[in-house]
């Protein structure tokens, strides 16, 4: 068992991270498709607004590569990542490298505000959101536009993003899709890397850290009642 763990490689990415990764992109894809039935639309619109809390929670007592301070670096390191590409074998990172760090927080953010502004958005005919009464008609109706606006950003960055995979596994040959999925990465070992317990925290820490985005959302959500 230990032998096929070490063939695996190191733990970079913890289970909480991985989960969060590929539910987001789920719910997404669901919000995408659920567009025209609104009840449906909302309720998964909700779901992504407490994933979203919980990986900002995440991000500050998460595993060592999960944290915002570990992959959230200044312009020049972005600038000296993107120089690195251009070589024929650049550097490999633990994480996420300063581009796709930065590219990870953009998205959170567009995802934080899509979520957010979904919450006042109205259909001018029979829906309204669950904080939608508490501003003016007006006021969500602009609240409305930005969010038609921020539905095709997160679409560009996701395609972007996307891109970016699979630019690094066709030129560069690094499959960045299987660590997010197994949280190991074959080319590292465990005695290289931090301790496990930093790179992989107790289980029930991510759960205080879901309990309360979920307590947070049924707050904001109380507001409208």
């Amino acid at each position: 068992m230990a032998e096929g763990v070490r063939k695996l490689g190191a733990l970079v990415w913890d289970l909480p991270t991985r989960l969060f990764h590929w539910l987001l992109a789920l719910l997404i894809l669901a919000a995408f498709l659920s567009d025209d039935n609104r009840d449906i639309h909302q309720r998964i619109g909700i779901a992504i607004l407490a994933l979203v809390l919980f990986r900002l929670i995440w991000g500050v007592i998460g595993g060592r590569y999960a944290r915002f301070t570990s992959f959230l670096r200044g312009p020049k390191a972005v600038l000296e990542h993107l120089d690195e590409m251009r070589q024929p074998n650049p550097p490999q990172h633990v994480g996420h490298n300063a581009a796709g760090g930065w590219m990870v927080a953009v998205l959170l953010i567009l995802i934080l505000v899509q979520a957010g502004t979904g919450l006042f958005t109205n259909d001018l005919i029979t829906y309204v959101g669950p904080l939608g009464e508490l501003v003016a008609e007006s006021t969500s109706e602009k609240i409305t536009t930005i969010h038609k606006i921020m539905s095709n950003l997160i679409l560009a960055a996701v395609v972007l993003h996307i891109g970016a995979v699979l630019v690094y596994f066709v030129w560069k040959k690094q499959n960045l899709v299987r660590p997010m999925l197994t949280g190991r990465r074959a080319d590292l070992r465990d005695a290289d890397l931090p301790p496990l317990p930093d790179r992989a925290p107790p289980l029930w820490r991510a759960g205080i850290a879901a309990a309360v985005a979920i307590v947070v959302v049924a707050g904001i959500l109380s507001l409208g009642r």
